[in-house]
């Protein structure tokens, strides 16, 4: 069953908190049919959890994956994940919130992506989101 996938990613920088776009400004969008299956999962990765799979679905070679990162408890400030691909021996990719914001994004178009480990080295339970799409 082929699946679409759509996201659209808008982006600027400014000079200053007036917001004037002065140092780039940029909104793209992205349509794709091409792709077999997908979908998306939150999950809890509990405070001082090390290597947790993430639930990617029946998705054998996932070239679309998007993850948002969050406290569990809205209150508390939102910590890095460690992400490695493939196995738990893989390289880390650490999904870090900008500056004070209490989320943190990544955003990838690969492929060969066969299974996801999160890390959570902080002492506050952590939601993690994953969407992915592939074959």
């Amino acid at each position: 069953m082929p699946v679409r996938v759509r996201y659209k990613i808008t982006v600027s920088v400014s000079s200053t908190s007036a917001e004037e776009k002065d140092l780039g400004n940029a909104a793209f969008e992205i349509i794709s049919d091409d792709l077999g299956e997908g979908g998306s999962r939150k999950t809890t990765v509990a405070a001082s959890t090390t290597d947790f799979p993430l639930d990617i679905g029946n998705i054998a070679d996932a070239k679309m994956i998007i993850i948002r990162t969050n406290a569990k408890d809205p209150t508390e400030d939102t910590y890095a994940i460690d992400l490695k691909k493939n196995g738990t021996g893989g390289e880390i990719t650490t999904i870090q919130p900008l500056g004070t914001s209490k989320e943190g994004h990544l955003l990838m178009s690969t492929t060969g992506v066969t299974a996801l480990y999160a890390t959570n080295s902080s002492s506050v339970d952590m939601e993690v989101t994953v969407f992915a799409a592939g074959d």
